[in-house]
């Protein structure tokens, strides 16, 4: 008896693409520690199996000694392969989940033929802001799993009545292409080359407009650029886009309001209208249809693409993963002790590395500058934390009982002395004994020292409170929106607010505080004849140490 197909679905369901220049697509790589004694259990990358796609479209697995990120100038895009897998019933009724392969599709009774893929991108940044759907462009491909050649996919806007489309059906605007991976029945490097595979390769990174984008002065500087190349100058000029500002007279735009071309521009005159320029990144649905005797199955995933990663070895302290993982995880319970102290240790190692990549001084003058536009009474805005300049000084205590006896020290000649400070006090809370104890110690201080989300619905009354809420913000309040030194200082959430950690994160830490109040530190129970016992928590630190340890007395052996 066959195995009956019960659903199809993909893995990884998202994932995110880069854009790059170059033809050859960067190589795969993973986070590890520094292997070194001296490495302290830093965050390195490490060459991982990659895939290449063969001429009939078949794919080969290797692993790379080293990591292009770069071909003559050019940057190696990032570019994510999606696996079918499906969810088969078997003769004995088990039920398991398995790499959709050519195999299985044998045993379904099924050609690689009745498998399809329909791939939709699209760029829907001007559409948004205009609220005009023909200065949106998107791309639509349609390809059988026994097709192996690569699709671009060419966008275009839509027709509309009354208002012109932005991209021009004869002039589209690659956004990158797909390919169906050709499957082998073979397995190489632990890699099954029979499962059924699409790829997503992000575009050039280049930017497009109309005939008008030549040169302009850069904000700031007033330094004179090429707003875009001559050969991409090939946007409609009659579109609505070239008309959208963000002075919100016409317009409802969305925050953060400023990240289009042609804001803030002020020489020779102040304006802020667009100067009708996009770029090729964009969003993909990639839906896949699996026909089985009659039935039709379907499965989804979503891509993204964006710019390089500057930094691919150091980690965010916030990312989609922390997003997803807040909106559909508990807090983890805090009994399990290592668990939790891990996942602090590791939140606080990627703080550092942030922060490593962090110009905390500019930071500080943008977010004062721009709360210097909010309408706070001076009463409200002299409370600490303080919003105005006064922010992170001496002025701004108890939260600043630190930085400016810092500051007032040698690393005052630094040339950015708040990123200094920055470094410095949080290169020791990478060390994980060193941050239980500081968050033993200093919990009082970490619970009002560290910003709270904004609250959900559920805690919000039907009128914004007169006194802001202790452990979550509320959107509605424009004190609790503005920037101040409170962790993360200084940094804009994807609403150009001020930036706090996810709540999953946030009560996490809180939860973990309350819990060291409660405990009385073992070393203070002993008596002079007792011998301390051996730590019981496996640190990152500890960890390293013991591999490094072990790797030596291997090498000995």
């Amino acid at each position: 008896m066959q195995p009956r197909l019960l659903e199809v679905f993909f893995y990884p369901p998202m994932a995110i693409g880069r854009l790059g220049g170059s033809n050859i697509p960067l190589e795969s790589f993973t986070w590890q520690e520094d292997p070194t004694l001296h490495g302290a259990a830093k965050t390195i990358i490490e060459p991982a199996i990659s895939l290449e796609i063969q001429p009939d479209g078949s794919i080969r697995p290797y692993l790379p000694s080293i990591i292009h990120f770069k071909d003559q100038n050019l940057f190696r895009p990032v570019a994510p392969f999606f696996e079918l897998w499906a969810r088969v019933q078997n003769s004995d009724s088990s039920i398991v989940e398995l790499p959709l392969t050519n195999k299985l599709l044998q045993e379904l009774a099924v050609p690689l033929d009745a498998v399809s893929y329909v791939v939709e991108a699209a760029n829907l940044k001007a559409a948004r802001r205009t609220g005009d759907s023909t200065c949106g462009f998107s791309a639509r491909v349609e390809v059988r799993a026994s097709d192996s050649q690569p699709y671009p996919l060419l966008a275009t806007s839509p027709r509309g009545v009354g208002s012109e489309p932005l991209v021009l059906p004869d002039k589209p605007i690659p956004l990158g292409h797909i390919q169906v991976i050709r499957p082998v029945d073979a397995v190489e490097m632990g890699v099954d080359l029979g499962v059924l595979r699409i790829r997503f390769t992000p575009a050039y990174g280049h930017v497009y407009g109309p005939p008008t984008a030549t040169t302009a002065p850069a904000p700031g500087t007033r330094r004179i650029h090429e707003i875009v190349l001559e050969q991409n100058r090939i946007l409609n000029p009659n579109s609505s886009w070239l008309n959208y500002n963000s002075d919100f007279t016409r317009y409802h735009n969305p925050d953060p309001y400023d990240t289009y071309d042609g804001a803030d521009v002020d020489s020779p005159v102040t304006s802020d209208r667009s100067w009708g320029v996009v770029d090729d990144t964009c969003d993909g649905i990639i839906t896949a249809f699996v026909v089985v005797g009659g039935e039709r199955f379907r499965a989804v995933a979503r891509f993204f693409s964006g710019p390089p990663d500057f930094a691919p070895d150091r980690r965010p302290f916030l990312t989609l993963a922390d997003d997803l993982a807040d909106r559909d995880l508990p807090v983890p319970a805090l009994d399990d002790e290592q668990l939790t102290t891990s996942e602090i240790a590791d939140l606080f190692q990627r703080v550092f590395e942030t922060l490593s990549l962090l110009n905390l001084d500019a930071n500080r003058s943008r977010a004062l500058n721009e709360n210097a536009g909010s309408t706070i009474p001076k009463t409200v805005a002299e409370l600490p934390p303080r919003t105005d300049f006064s922010s992170m000084t001496s002025v701004d205590k108890p939260y600043a009982d630190k930085v400016p006896d810092l500051i007032s020290q040698p690393v005052a000649r630094d040339h950015l002395p708040y990123s200094a400070v920055a470094a410095s006090v949080h290169a020791s809370l990478t060390d994980v004994e060193a941050l239980t104890d500081f968050l033993r110690t200093f919990g009082v201080r970490v619970e009002y020292l560290l910003r709270p989300p904004y609250g959900v619905v559920a805690e919000l009354g039907e009128q914004p409170p007169e006194t802001p809420e202790p452990r979550h913000r509320d959107v509605r309040i424009e004190r609790d929106r503005v920037h101040d030194m409170r962790m993360p200082p200084y940094m804009r959430d994807s609403d150009a607010t001020a930036l706090s950690l996810t709540r999953r994160q946030y009560n996490q830490i809180l939860g973990f505080v309350d819990k060291l109040r409660t405990q009385v530190p073992t070393e203070l129970a002993l008596t002079s004849n007792q011998v301390a016992p051996v730590a019981t928590v496996a640190t990152p630190v500890r960890q390293h140490v013991a591999r490094v340890i072990a790797r030596r007395s291997e090498s000995q052996d």
